[in-house]
């Protein structure tokens, strides 16, 4: 008897949907950035207060609200949203150079998992 195989066969991707993957790889990319997060954010804000500074506090306090305050707060949510992804960026920058250094004092410390085993030095008698 002929037994078939649970192997699938490989078709060739078509074309149109390889670049189909790459263009919304590509976008999704750049849509997902934290620095253009961060910057649309900062130019949402600046251009919301920008067109409230003068009625702000008057608009606020009798809760008249505007596009403009919308604009604003979106701005702000954008802008917080984007920071903790900035920030780990940032620090795993710097933590990475410190770490290459050689000569570091962490470099001569033995791993925690290791400090159990590590055999103290006996003194000399």
């Amino acid at each position: 008897m002929h037994q078939r195989s649970h192997h699938r066969r490989h078709r060739p991707v078509p074309m149109a949907t390889r670049v189909k993957r790459s263009v919304t790889s590509g976008i999704r990319s750049v849509t997902n950035s934290p620095w253009l997060k961060f910057t649309t954010g900062v130019v949402l804000l600046t251009s919301g207060l920008d067109e409230a500074m003068e009625t702000l506090f008057a608009d606020l306090s009798a809760l008249e609200m505007g596009a403009h305050h919308g604009v604003m707060v979106l701005g702000f949510v954008n802008v917080l949203s984007s920071l903790p992804d900035m920030l780990d960026g940032l620090t795993g920058t710097f933590l990475g150079d410190e770490e290459d250094k050689p000569g570091s004092v962490e470099d001569h410390l033995p791993a925690a998992s290791d400090r159990e085993h590590v055999a103290q030095p006996r003194q000399a008698a």
